[in-house]
This record gives C-alpha cells, sequence and structure tokens, in this order.
C-alpha cells in the first residue's frame, strides 16, 4: 500500500502516470518512522523527487546515504548510543536491560558492544512483535505478558526502550496489562530511558490508560524551539472552520469523544461536538500545546522546501520574464540542488 500511494503521489489518474503538465510534485516530507521512509525513498528517488524524513534513525538503516535526493532533517540516531552510554555511566547504572522494537536489531547490535567497552552487562534483551491491525493486538496478549515478567522478575533497575512512535503503542499495554496481573505490586519500580523516535501515541482506548509508571523516565530528544504564533494557533483551532481538513474532525472526535452532526459513522457517542471545546483543556497525555522535537523538525522540513521553492522563484524571475497570471513551471529535479545548499536560520520566522 505505501508503494502504491507513493506512486499516487507524482501521478494524476493512473499511478506513475503523469497526464496533467500544470502541476508537479517538488517535494516530500516524510515520514517519520524508517519503514515507510524506506518504502517512499526507492520511488521518489527514481523520480529525482527530493525527500525530506524528520525520524531520527539511522542513515545505514534506510540505505539511502547514497541518495541525492534524500534528506534528513535530524542527527544520525547514532549519537544517541553514545548518550545512553554516558547517561548509564553518570548514574552508575551497570545492569540494565534493553527492549526493542521488531525493527530494532540494528540497534541492539550496535548498543551491547558499546555497553560491553564500559563494563554495562545485560540483564534482558526483549524484541516487541509489530502489530499492524486491531484484532493482531487480542493475539499479541500473551506475548505482552511475557515481556512484562522478563521485566518485573529481572534484577535490572533500567530498561533501555528503542522503537518507533508506534513502539509507544504496544508498551503501554505491555504496563497495563502487566499490572493486572501483578495486582499486589504498587509500582514497577524501574526507571525507563527512552530513545528520541519514540513518542507518547495513544489509541483512543488508551488515553485513559495510567501514564504513573512513566513518570520520571528519561527521554532522549530531538531539538525543538519556540515557535511564534503555534500556541495561538492551537487555541484557536475549530473544526467547523477545518477549511476542508478532514484530518481535524477525525481528531476532534476522537480526543473529545464526542461525534459531529449529521456523521455517517455508526460509533455511538455520549455528546455532540460542538467546537467550543478547547485543545488546551486536554491532558498531555493526549495532546500537548507545545511543539515537540518531531513537529520542530516537521516545521524546519516546510521551512527548507519553502525556501528552495523561493530561491528557485527568483532565479527564474531574473532571468525570465514572466506573463501575468503564469505559473512558473518547476521539476522536482530543479530544486534537489537548492534543497542541498539553501542555507537559512532553523527556527527564524517564515
Amino acid at each position: 500500500m505505501t508503494y502504491r500511494a507513493a506512486l499516487n503521489l507524482p501521478s494524476t489518474l493512473r499511478p506513475n502516470y503523469k497526464c496533467d503538465t500544470q502541476k508537479h510534485l517538488v517535494a516530500v516530507i516524510g515520514g517519520l518512522d524508517l519503514d515507510t521512509s524506506i518504502y517512499l525513498a526507492n520511488i521518489l528517488r527514481i523520480y529525482k523527487i527530493p525527500q525530506l524524513t524528520y525520524g531520527s534513525f539511522a542513515p545505514e538503516d534506510a540505505g539511502q546515504s547514497q541518495s541525492t535526493s534524500f534528506y534528513r532533517m535530524v542527527p544520525n540516531e547514532a549519537h544517541q548510543y553514545t548518550g545512553i552510554v554516558e547517561l548509564l555511566l553518570h548514574f552508575g547504572w551497570t545492569w540494565v536491560g534493553l527492549l526493542a522494537a521488531e525493527s530494532g536489531e540494528r540497534f541492539i547490535q550496535s548498543l551491547k558492544p558499546l555497553l560491553s567497552q564500559k563494563g554495562i552487562c545485560l540483564a534482558f534483551s526483549e524484541t516487541t512483535l509489530k502489530t499492524t491491525s486491531l484484532a493482531e493486538y487480542y493475539d499479541m496478549f500473551p506475548h505482552w505478558i511475557q515481556i512484562y515478567r522478563a521485566i518485573m522478575e529481572s534484577k535490572a533497575k533500567v530498561v533501555v526502550v528503542y522503537g518507533g512512535t508506534k513502539s509507544m503503542l504496544p508498551l503501554r499495554n505491555i504496563v497495563a496489562l502487566g499490572e493486572l496481573e501483578y495486582v499486589a505490586k504498587t509500582s514497577v519500580g524501574k526507571v525507563w530511558i527512552l530513545m528520541a523516535q519514540l513518542d507518547f501515541t495513544a489509541t483512543t482506548y488508551q488515553m485513559n490508560l495510567d501514564m504513573q509508571v512513566f513518570h520520571g523516565s528519561l527521554c532522549f530528544t530531538v531539538h525543538s524551539n519556540v515557535v511564534q504564533g503555534f500556541k495561538s494557533f492551537l487555541e484557536a483551532q475549530n473544526p467547523f472552520e477545518a477549511n476542508g481538513n478532514g484530518f481535524v474532525k477525525q481528531f476532534w472526535a476522537e480526543v473529545f469523544l464526542c461525534l459531529f452532526p449529521n456523521s455517517s459513522t455508526e460509533e455511538q457517542a455520549s455528546r455532540t461536538c460542538t467546537g467550543e471545546e478547547k485543545l488546551e483543556n486536554l491532558p498531555s497525555s493526549a495532546f500537548e500545546m507545545t511543539m515537540s522535537g518531531h513537529s520542530y523538525s516537521l516545521y524546519n522540513a516546510v521551512f527548507a522546501t519553502a525556501h528552495a521553492l523561493h530561491a528557485m522563484f527568483l532565479y527564474r524571475t531574473k532571468y525570465k520574464s514572466a506573463v501575468e497570471g503564469e505559473m512558473l513551471e518547476l521539476w522536482p529535479w530543479q530544486v534537489m540542488p537548492l534543497m542541498r545548499y539553501n542555507l537559512f536560520d532553523i527556527g527564524s520566522d517564515m
């Protein structure tokens, strides 16, 4: 499905066919997780379409370090491996456990020798299987209980967690299900060290799960900054004025547990969405009013694309007079060099 969607990006009516010569896709921003980025890159580089990713995976994982159309908005995640080792040494933690997503094999292979060199031992190393549907979540329950037992029965007080944004979903289930079995225990009593790629993502049914167990976690984060006007922008959001953005309504209904008038869904909700709901009143586990590192990287990806297009526009208008009302025709391969060499202040105003 990802490959088909990628083929549809530069196309019109049929995948891989371009019938409209007036509009050209000049850049793609995404994806956050490794798998999506790889699938997109395999297609986009054929068409020489710049791809700006905001995930913090290692370039060798994606196999795109030599691709001229692949741009990363965040540093190589290998720097985090060194940071983990230094953090463990700082606190004198020499007996730790590793919990990684299915795609975390390279992480484990890279981190193990670094830990060994510094005299840090592994108590356990567990892998959470990837899930793709709600039905598979129920099939995963026995596996999650097994992982929780390994964590609880280990004498290691520190657990290093690696994975993408979707990895937090099974992790929260592991803890929630485990607490039902270990009901006599009042606290997990572990220190969680989370990689920057992880995020406290939650499905609708998970929003009310207890997050107390993760309080006090040590998280590596991607650099962020305060973007002028961002908080005011969020406060002004209204699902009835979303200018055709269906995502806003979908998000609104899920996070506020309401239904919109004339909704086509068969789901039941206790209340009707009015648009008077306030995002700032939501718990931080459901929605944050500050810009996360991932969001800031996405913001800068948009910024970089805008600068490249602006530079191309200035060049074209300088050497070619445009007819009034005529759109300048741009091709993605013309934008790529500007992506690589165009310099600007990250975090400055658009």
